[in-house]
């Protein structure tokens, strides 16, 4: 990971920020998203406080608070390490986040309903067009966390929206391995499609199952590409 990055600016990312250390806790967040620390591996507080030009005072509460959202583990004389969930840990996470999501979509109003279904609907057709793209898996796991976090923060129950954007983060990497293939994308969209639609005709149970789908489904794809991995953890 390159040692030349100034301390992070604030801007609209995968959480508000507020704080240095929030910054500096999305900063790392993408680090991993992106694969430049792996499952298990070390994330040395020195390195970072070189990398954003800081103390390491702001480091070492930026992985506090990764650590609140079972990104990052924090061990006694050891240091901060990526988390390696096993797969029974991905399952019920997953399970989690099916049930809230569902409930959030659930909880919408008709009209609330209507003007999410407008508000999502450009990143529902770059969805459409992506999953038709083999090389596309990249660009459409970014929409499609997008999406999720504009379903969030219009949920008008705001903890539920934090543990959701918590749970979220907690299973980042395993969606990704879900959305790996072509045939998984496309899926995915007619997910996203089924729910917008759902929502625009104000049937909010439907597109509550819809949600619950989409999250089932990723959870399903991301389980057997990590049963499938010799260095996968079972329980």
């Amino acid at each position: 990971m390159s040692t030349t990055t100034k301390a992070p600016s604030a801007k609209p990312a995968l959480r508000q920020l507020q704080t240095l250390p929030e910054q500096i806790a999305e900063r790392i967040f993408e680090s991993i998203a992106n694969g430049d620390y792996g499952p298990g591996d070390r994330i040395r507080e020195e390195a970072l406080s070189e990398q954003f030009e800081v103390s390491r005072g702001p480091v070492r509460e930026a992985l506090r608070i990764l650590e609140k959202d079972a990104v990052v583990r924090i061990l006694p004389n050891r240091g901060a390490h990526v988390t390696q969930l096993s797969i029974k840990e991905v399952a019920d996470i997953f399970e989690i986040r099916r049930t809230l999501s569902g409930a959030m979509i659930a909880r919408l109003s008709v009209d609330d309903a209507a003007r999410l279904a407008a508000a999502i609907d450009a990143d529902i057709r770059t969805l459409d067009a992506l999953a038709q793209e083999p090389d596309g898996s990249s660009e459409y796991f970014q929409t499609s966390y997008r999406l999720s976090r504009t379903l969030r923060e219009a949920c008008s129950n705001e903890r539920m929206g934090e543990i959701l954007a918590s749970l979220s983060r907690q299973t980042l990497r395993y969606t990704q391995l879900g959305l790996a293939t072509p045939a998984r994308r496309k899926e995915s969209a007619r997910n996203w499609r089924v729910m917008q639609k759902a929502m625009k005709a104000g049937n909010v149970q439907a597109a509550a199952e819809a949600a619950e789908k989409l999250i089932e489904d990723s959870k399903r794809e991301a389980i057997k590409q990590l049963e499938a991995r010799p260095s996968a953890i079972a329980g």
